[in-house]
């Protein structure tokens, strides 16, 4: 009897329980397939594809700024963007996985299966890790490729584009109101001067800010993260002066964009906005944020309606204080 106990609690948990998660191989593999061909698509739009060829006109004061360098380059925008929202992210995981490993052998299981009769069983957090990384890097390649599609589709002209561009046409010369007011086209009135073809290609990429768009989107995601994977009540006003912090730190890499002569304050406004929004509508459809659990591992349970059982520590009825709360994923989309 007692090594028949002993068989059934180490065999592993049947994968048709409530609680219990059962995945496919193919399915990771599809996710890569999908992340790979947006990148790859955004990556040919952002350095191949030739952007609009717009025309401008003399008396358009808007294009005759300086050209000066980038006060946030786009490296640290990239670094900001990705990498400070995934290191908070794993932190708070990997955090919750130490903190909640008080609690007895929980018993929610992920079954990866593979073909035919092979799987092996997954922790719930290895599979939060992966969930939250995919859908964080879909939404924002997704970000990448449509700021991409509309700079090379608009074509419009930096505040810097003259100084870049160095046309032969000299509009200073200009006397008659007429000749100031006309549209000059590239190839038919005037050509670029500037021999450096990458850099007059790229000052005819204004709209819309790419800078706004990614770091709205990482830094919109990450508030939201917070929001639902931190508790609140125990850690004070801690999350929402991070969350502020966030806030200010977006709005100051947009007004940098501005005053470096870089973008028009429509620009950044168009790229805050399209970022946060895409931020918004994949965490709330396809992470599905409404559905999380103040316990550390996520209930994937098929029917909402469904409790589970509430799990006690080792110490009797005594509850520790959780600073943590975490995210309850379900099977996505």
């Amino acid at each position: 009897m007692l090594a028949s106990g002993l068989a059934v609690r180490r065999s592993p948990p049947v994968t048709t329980d409530q609680f219990h998660h059962r995945e496919s191989i193919w399915r990771i593999i599809v996710d890569i397939i999908c992340l790979l061909i947006l990148i790859a698509a955004a990556a040919v739009s952002n350095a191949i594809a030739k952007p609009f060829t717009r025309g401008f006109f003399c008396s358009d004061t808007s294009i005759r700024y300086p050209q000066r360098t980038n006060t946030i380059p786009t490296y640290a925008a990239i670094i900001l963007s990705i990498g400070l929202p995934l290191l908070v992210m794993w932190f708070t995981e990997i955090f919750k996985r130490f903190y909640f490993s008080y609690y007895p052998k929980q018993p929610f299981l992920t079954r990866l299966e593979y073909c035919g009769t092979l799987f092996t069983y997954v922790s719930p957090f290895l599979r939060n890790l992966y969930v939250l990384t995919v859908i964080f890097a879909y939404g924002y390649v997704a970000t990448w490729l449509l700021t991409e599609i509309a700079k090379n589709f608009v074509g419009e002209l930096r505040p810097h584009f003259l100084a870049v561009c160095q046309p032969s046409y000299n509009c200073s010369a200009v006397t008659s109101l007429y000749q100031y007011d006309a549209y000059l086209q590239e190839g038919v009135d005037y050509t670029c001067q500037n021999t450096d073809a990458a850099a007059v290609r790229e000052a005819r990429r204004s709209f819309f800010s790419g800078h706004a768009s990614s770091i709205f989107y990482g830094f919109a995601w990450l508030i939201m993260y917070l929001h639902v994977a931190w508790s609140w009540r125990h850690l004070g006003l801690l999350g929402h002066l991070l969350q502020v912090g966030l806030a200010v730190l977006a709005f100051y890499i947009g007004y940098t964009r501005i005053s470096d002569f870089q973008h028009h304050w429509h620009d950044v406004l168009t790229g805050a906005i399209v970022g946060s929004l895409i931020a918004f509508f994949t965490f709330k459809f396809i992470l599905d944020w409404h559905q999380y659990s103040p316990r550390f591992l996520p209930y994937t349970a098929g029917t909402q309606s469904q409790i589970p059982p509430p799990y006690q520590p080792r110490f009797g009825n005594l509850r520790p204080r959780l600073p943590f709360s975490s995210m309850r994923v379900r099977n996505y989309p």
